[in-house]
């Protein structure tokens, strides 16, 4: 087989065992990341979704408007009445929370589900960082809708005068379908 000019270059002296690293680490990087990886503002821009007004803290972020795979799962710090207000223009009704851990156990589908099942897939619990203490009652909210249609799980955890938000989406909407 003819070796291309650049690849010739780019390759140069390296041994074989060099050059199967190098290819290897470059699969790896793009099936992890995918080859298209869209950075932050585009996936908000695709859910028609923004941060709210006021200065958050501990931004963390992860998704993709693309098929397949198209999820949001976000986390920040605000002041309390922020996130509130964020839930509110988001269509949450505050008076109706549900909380975390459950106060018995459910079944959904015939399958049961403990009260302290997490209230997020395993990647976004990693991603949040988030270690739930089983004692105590976290406010959540189901329902929480961008203009996309799209759907999130929400849970809060209040410290003081600031509110941490954790977010999730169940239902990807018209996301990724042209309007």
């Amino acid at each position: 087989m003819r070796k291309s000019n650049s690849l010739r270059s780019t390759f140069g002296g390296r041994s074989r065992t060099a050059k199967f690293t190098v290819a290897s680490c470059a699969l790896s990087i793009a099936l992890v990341t995918g080859c298209g990886a869209e950075d932050r503002d585009d996936v908000l821009k695709g859910f028609q979704l923004q941060l709210p007004p006021c200065p958050t803290e501990n931004l963390t972020f992860s998704g993709q408007t693309s098929a397949p795979g198209i999820s949001l799962a976000m986390s920040f710090t605000a002041p309390t009445g922020c996130v509130e207000q964020y839930l509110k223009d988001h269509h949450v009704d505050l008076s109706h929370p549900l909380y975390w851990p459950a106060s018995g156990w459910n079944s959904v589908g015939g399958r049961k589900i403990p009260p302290t099942e997490p209230p997020f897939t395993p990647e976004s619990m990693k991603q949040f960082k988030l270690k739930l203490d089983p004692n105590k009652q976290y406010k959540k909210y189901i329902g929480f809708r961008t203009p996309k249609d799209a759907e999130f799980t929400v849970l809060l955890d209040p410290v003081g005068e600031m509110t941490s938000l954790y977010m999730e989406s169940d239902l990807a909407g018209r996301v990724g379908r042209a309007d």
